[in-house]
C-alpha cells in the first residue's frame, strides 16, 4: 500500500526549519534531535532521507537513536541539504549562559 503524504503547510516547514537553525546557534539541540528534526521537515522516512543523503538507512537509524559514531564526511552530507556542516563550537551548555532553549515542538535541548 503506497503512503500518502499529508498536505504541506509551507510556512509551518519553515518556521520549524528557522527554529531548528536557531537551537542549533544557542547549542541546544542534540544530533540525534537534529537529524530527526531534518528528517520531519523534509517529510521522509529514515530510508527515503538516508537514500536522499548519500548515507545508509542503518546510518540514519543509528545516529537518532543516539548510538551512531557517523564521519564528519556523513555528518556533512546529512547537513548540506540544511546548508549546515560541522564546525568547531563552544562547549559552554546553556544552563552556563543561563539562556532558555528555543520553543519548538519537535526540538528537545540538551
Amino acid at each position: 500500500m503506497a503512503r500518502t503524504k499529508k498536505t504541506v503547510d509551507k510556512e509551518e516547514l519553515r518556521q520549524r526549519r528557522a527554529v531548528l537553525y536557531e537551537a542549533i546557534e544557542a547549542g541546544a539541540v542534540t544530533l540525534q534531535h537534529a537529524v530527526k528534526e531534518m528528517r520531519a521537515i523534509s517529510r521522509m522516512t529514515q530510508a527515503e532521507f538516508a537514500t536522499h543523503r548519500g548515507v545508509s538507512t542503518k546510518v540514519i537509524k543509528e545516529i537518532e537513536s543516539g548510538k551512531g559514531n557517523p564521519t564528519i564526511q556523513t555528518l556533512n552530507r546529512i547537513g548540506q541539504f540544511f546548508g549546515l556542516e560541522v564546525a568547531f563550537v563552544r562547549t559552554e551548555t546553556l544552563r552556563e549562559k543561563k539562556i532558555a532553549p528555543a520553543s519548538a515542538g519537535a526540538i528537545s535541548p540538551q
